[in-house]
């Protein structure tokens, strides 16, 4: 209601998340209103955060390009435990998850 840059709907109305697409257009924006010898592209999730990741205490939500192997979020997509809901059926959701780590120490069982 306070940010004129998201859409609001009618009450009872779920919307689904944008990942925050007015904030990454915002900062294409400025980079490209600078001058062009400066010429740098944006590094989402360094530079530039979501909402949800920004209000995260736990840095639990990581937000990125997974084209670009240096970026965070393209390390967690490699690690065995990244899986995505229904990915079997190769709906390729643009949101995965990370597997909870239950017991790496197979000496810790008994």
């Amino acid at each position: 209601m306070r940010n004129p840059d998201v859409s609001v709907r009618s009450r009872g109305v779920m919307e689904k998340c944008t990942y925050c697409v007015q904030r990454i257009n915002e900062r294409r924006i400025d980079t490209e209103t600078q001058s062009v010898r400066e010429s740098k592209d944006i590094r989402i999730g360094d530079e530039l955060q979501t909402a949800c990741q920004q209000s995260c205490p736990a840095d639990a939500i990581v937000f990125g390009n997974i084209n670009d192997p240096n970026s965070n979020v393209s390390k967690w997509k490699a690690q065995a435990r990244n899986y995505s809901l229904l990915g079997e059926l190769n709906t390729r959701p643009r949101t995965t998850y990370l597997a909870e780590v239950r017991n790496p120490n197979p000496e810790l069982e008994s």
